[in-house]
């Protein structure tokens, strides 16, 4: 039986073999992934910034952008900003969300392989992190133009992004195997 902090490492190849399950680091990782969907909530609801261009003022939206862009004829950005800011996200938090949920409470919800598979595919698209830096870049373009202020959205947008990469450092997808194999031997 392995005790908190040791693995199993393979002498030959070195390959980590197993490592300590601790129930309580997947409850916290849960909740992480629970504060990441509130983020990525908010980070959609609320302004991003405001923009004046000669006393034309826009609040900016991560939705209202894509639109823009869709209205202006650009609608294959349009479709890859969505589907990296809004659509992949929401799917992938949700996926997450839910294979923690059933490992954490230690029940066997119907599609949790589905859910690691969705997580496994979609953890190299989640571009929250690329978007936040993004975002801020355009701030240097925009301000030659007219006048820019910040809004809370940003910041929502930036408390995702690192939660988002806390998070993907800390998915340990072994770990969520070993714990379905258990759950389906329970049955």
């Amino acid at each position: 039986m392995l005790q908190p902090g040791e693995e199993l490492i393979c002498s030959r190849c070195g390959k980590r073999l197993k490592k300590y399950c601790d129930m309580r680091s997947l409850q916290a990782l849960w909740a992480l992934i629970t504060a990441a969907l509130i983020f990525l909530l908010m980070a959609n609801m609320t302004p991003i910034m405001v923009f004046d261009v000669s006393g034309n003022t826009q609040s900016n939206h991560i939705i209202t952008g894509v639109m823009s862009l869709f209205y202006q004829g650009y609608w294959p950005l349009a479709f890859l900003v969505f589907c990296s800011a809004i659509a992949l996200p929401t799917i992938y938090f949700l996926a997450f969300w839910y294979l923690l949920g059933g490992c954490s409470l230690k029940k066997r919800w119907p599609g949790l392989l589905l859910a690691l598979s969705i997580v496994d595919i979609l953890s190299s698209w989640n571009l929250i992190p690329v978007f936040a830096v993004a975002t801020m870049a355009a701030v240097v373009k925009l301000d030659q133009l007219g006048s820019i202020e910040w809004k809370i959205g940003e910041l929502w947008i930036a408390v995702l992004a690192v939660t988002s990469l806390i998070a993907t450092h800390f998915f340990d997808r072994r770990m969520m195997v070993d714990v379905m194999e258990k759950l389906r031997r329970r049955q």
